[in-house]
């Protein structure tokens, strides 16, 4: 019997940059990640570690980042950890792993450079393939020899890539029934920052969470596996810090504000959660909601970690009745503004604004009709 940690895509070093202000901290965190790995090994008393390639954002990352992270993976001492060259830090001359910061990795830790058989012990043997460049259209896994007769090793393969059951995933393809085919107890992956299983394949995905499209992100997997043959037994393991949220809500009513509010509420404390909020307002004619929406915005704003805040590419549509604007001059700017929007040039000092950009003028049309709105309020 064998137990394991499968681990990848750590991307130390990764700018973060959309995470604005908040971007060195979303670094930091990374290594916090790291860290609980470490702890979580202990732990979990495993055989061995698999990181299964991007240790390394790049080839650009600093020394500092580099040593520290050699620092991380030391502390565990007697476990052995493997680990395989990704795509973003490839296996090339002159590369992050030929770095005097990185040679300070104590003997426990190994770098499968070849692709080769890797013998852990008499029962288990690894199957790497590590990667020689950024981008291939060449299945990594291809060169894993199949399991010979009379073979009862618990056989392992290491790889980064895309299996072809992914959308859109054209970079290092990898089949979808590798195991199979070279009759592997499990496939260790990266590069795929969600958790996924397909069959004996499988992702961990990111220890910590890169973006707000990624799907069930920061974990990693304790997988134990009783002899050759026999179904792999996962335990996914969170040792994410921060969690990244993504909203897109229609916006018609107030009460669809409430119901956002509440949806953030159920979130938990936001001190850790970074929030992509994309509102639709293409059907809200009601000035209360867009209020009660700046209000809400402004609330999550102060408590949350991070919020990205996207204005909405369909404007509300702004239509007569009770949110009429008074006659006056805020009555003329609108008219204006609904002439240049109707594609004709304005009479008077608005015709100077007939040129711009639809979107500015119907962002400002929308203020206006805010401002008009909470002043007869």
């Amino acid at each position: 019997m064998v137990r394991f940690l499968h681990t990848a895509d750590w991307q130390i070093g990764m700018k973060a940059a959309h995470a604005g202000e908040k971007a060195k901290v979303v670094r930091q965190k990374r290594f916090d990640a790291a860290s609980r790995i470490v702890e979580l090994a202990e732990e979990k008393d495993v055989d061995f570690v698999i990181l299964a390639g991007d240790t390394f954002e790049d080839h650009n990352v600093g020394d500092v980042a580099v040593k520290r992270t050699v620092d991380i993976l030391n502390q565990l001492g007697s476990t052995p950890v493997y680990v395989l060259p990704g795509n973003h830090d490839p296996m090339v001359p002159g590369g992050i792993w030929d770095r005097d910061s990185w040679k300070r990795i104590d003997q426990h830790v190994t770098l499968l450079r070849e692709q080769q058989e890797y013998r852990h012990s008499d029962d288990v043997a690894l199957y790497a393939c590590p990667l020689a460049q950024k981008q291939s259209s060449l299945d990594p896994t291809a060169r894993i020899p199949r399991r010979e007769d009379g073979d009862n090793r618990i056989r392992i393969g290491v790889a980064h890539g895309s299996l072809n059951i992914l959308p859109d995933r054209v970079n290092f393809p990898i089949t979808a029934d590798r195991p199979e085919q070279s009759g592997l107890d499990y496939l260790a992956l990266g590069d795929w920052h969600s958790h996924l299983t397909s069959g004996r394949a499988v992702y961990p995905g990111t220890m910590e969470p890169t973006s707000f499209s990624e799907k069930d992100s920061g974990n990693v997997l304790i997988v134990e596996i009783e002899e050759a043959h026999a179904e792999p037994q996962i335990e996914v393991c969170p040792v994410n810090s921060l969690t990244w949220v993504g909203i897109t809500p229609e916006i018609s009513t107030v009460d669809d504000v409430e119901m956002l509010d509440r949806t953030i509420r159920d979130l938990g404390p936001l001190a850790s959660v970074l929030l992509k909020i994309s509102p639709d307002l293409s059907g809200c004619t009601d000035s209360r909601a867009l209020q009660r929406l700046e209000t809400l915005r402004e609330e999550v704003r102060e408590s949350a970690f991070f919020l990205e805040w996207i204005d909405p590419v369909h404007q509300p549509v702004i239509s007569g009745g009770a949110d009429r604007i008074p006659d006056g001059i805020l009555y003329e700017v609108d008219e204006a503004l609904a002439t240049i929007l109707d594609g004709r040039i304005p009479e008077g000092p608005g015709h100077q604004f007939a040129d711009q950009d639809p979107e500015v003028v119907l962002a400002a049309r929308l203020l206006l009709h805010r401002l008009a709105g909470g002043r007869s309020a």
